[in-house]
């Protein structure tokens, strides 16, 4: 048993590092490749929420705000910090994610999701009313990268690129781990029935805002990456729309598809690219894609991947 997780835990590793080095070849070139990753992780951390604790938040570009603006105030202030800004970052996407929790976790359903979403806009608002802090409209231009090693070697855009694809699989691997731990499953007891749940011994409100924090973490690490990307923390970051795009990724890859959520990243990415040079509304073909994923894929990208890859595994005659 424990040889079967190894190795269903080793493909998983491998499709994520397969998954990485195809995407310079699928997008054409290693920034935007590094821009699905990125939000690929976003994505598989609001999957944390959405799928697995049965939580809808707004709050997800609050936290990826908050990883932008906390790289770029580091790494201005102490350009040698390194990589040791991303930890920061994750844990100010933590601290945020806690205080967010703690006044929106004891609601359920709508109100939860309305608390989510007057916090997000709190945030978008204090970023704004904050400018020596966080650059205002213009938001922290000329963010430092912090050295990879790899810049002599395949230069500076390749080795950003390095950076992200690693810590794209390990912050999916992590959530992975996460989601099959017996925390993972008393987070599946709660989403299908939190009376029970309750009834049952678990302490309902700790596990959501457990998986709150790691989501917060986790998502405010994307947006720490995003910013080193683009050598700037925008304004944008933090705004409302970066938590619906997070959400419709996740959506589009499957609620419960970690694996998903990069492949949703990259459809939302590709539509972005694409339909945007053909109709300045692309955003409502968009729209019509999403109503046709919920209606009539309701499991999302991720659950076309894993149809294809149980019938690759299944033997001749049960494939036929």
């Amino acid at each position: 048993m424990l040889e079967k997780i190894k190795h269903s835990s080793g493909l998983f590793c491998l499709a994520l590092a397969g998954f990485a080095l195809a995407m310079p070849l699928v997008m054409g070139s290693t920034a935007t490749a590094g821009v699905v990753l990125v939000f690929a992780i976003a994505a598989a951390a609001c999957n944390l929420l959405l799928g697995y604790a049965g939580l809808l938040s707004f709050a997800q570009g609050s936290f990826f705000g908050v990883g932008s603006y906390a790289v770029g105030m580091v790494l201005k202030a102490a350009p040698g910090a390194g990589m040791a800004a991303l930890l920061v970052c994750i844990v100010a996407g933590m601290i945020v994610a806690l205080a967010i929790g703690m006044l929106s976790i004891r609601q359920r359903g709508i109100y939860f999701v309305m608390i989510t979403l007057a916090m997000a806009q709190l945030a978008y608002f204090a970023a704004l009313s904050f400018p020596q802090l966080t650059g205002g409209e213009n938001g922290l231009l000329d963010i430092p990268r912090p050295a990879t090693g790899l810049e002599g070697i395949v230069g500076e855009g390749a080795g950003q690129y390095a950076l992200i694809a690693v810590v794209f699989v390990l912050a999916i691997a992590f959530l992975r781990l996460v989601v099959r731990s017996p925390f993972g499953r008393a987070l599946d007891a709660v989403r299908e029935n939190e009376v029970r749940a309750q009834t049952a011994g678990y302490d309902v409100q700790k596990l959501k805002l457990l998986a709150f924090c790691l989501s917060g973490g986790i998502t405010a690490l994307a947006g720490a990456l995003y910013a080193l990307q683009l050598r700037s923390a925008p304004l944008f970051n933090i705004d409302l729309m970066t938590s619906e795009t997070i959400l419709i990724m996740a959506i589009l890859g499957g609620r419960r598809s970690l694996l998903g959520a990069a492949f949703g990243a990259l459809a939302m990415t590709l539509m972005a690219e694409q339909l945007s040079q053909w109709w300045p509304r692309w955003q409502m073909i968009v729209g019509l894609v999403l109503i046709a994923v919920v209606l009539f894929a309701p499991r999302g990208l991720g659950a076309a991947w894993a149809h294809w890859r149980d019938r690759r595994s299944a033997p001749a005659g049960d494939r036929a």
